[in-house]
């Protein structure tokens, strides 16, 4: 059996897109399978404009930075050796509330969300790069809210990215903990099921 779904492309990615996205959420949740959408937040302004565009169609669930901090905290990670990593257990992270370099910001979150380290999240990292910024963001947020008990695992909901600001990608997926979505369990894993829309230009 198949199934026939539009699928909206962008020639760039970037915030002048949101509109879009939001409405091509909108269409998607009118077939009335899922209601839960998880923004990321900076500002508040993107999930704003979703919270008010999408009204009670969906659940939105926002994942801020500082709730993604709050992960890091809570994680042991002093198993994990390399220099850049160092940095932050022993000099930054008294620190992290107040000061933090954009690269160093991005180690956290990718520690965080992802089971892998050094060289194999390397690997994964690029590729999800080939997918665009907005790709990898949507993924991210699906597994924070999850960590954060925001949302159950193994429900289909659908998870919105973008790069640098507002939202250029959204995805339909399968949650998973942070440990099993990467992991054997076929039943367990995280699945993206649909895009929804993406930039062509990454």
């Amino acid at each position: 059996m198949s199934v026939k779904r539009q699928v909206v492309f962008f020639e760039k990615p970037g915030p002048e897109n949101t509109i879009s996205v939001v409405d091509a959420v909108k269409d998607r949740l009118g077939l009335g399978d899922l209601r839960k959408v998880i923004v990321p937040v900076t500002t508040g302004k993107t999930a704003k404009m979703f919270s008010e565009r999408l009204g009670d169609l969906a659940d939105i669930v926002t994942i801020s930075e500082s709730e993604l901090i709050s992960i890091y905290k809570k994680k042991d990670v002093k198993h994990v050796k390399g220099s850049f990593l160092d940095e932050l257990l022993h000099e930054r992270l008294r620190d992290l509330d107040r000061t933090i370099s954009e690269r160093l910001r991005r180690e956290i979150f990718d520690i965080v969300l992802l089971p892998f380290f050094g060289e194999k999240w390397d690997a994964i990292k690029e590729t999800l790069y080939i997918f665009g910024q907005g790709m990898k963001v949507a993924i991210e947020v699906s597994i924070a809210s999850v960590e954060l008990n925001k949302t159950e695992p193994y429900l289909k909901v659908i998870a919105v990215g973008g790069t640098e600001s507002g939202a250029d990608t959204a995805v339909v997926i399968r949650t998973a903990p942070q440990r099993q979505a990467l992991g054997k369990n076929k039943e367990r894993r995280l699945i993206v099921e649909e895009i929804l829309c993406m930039p062509r230009e990454k």
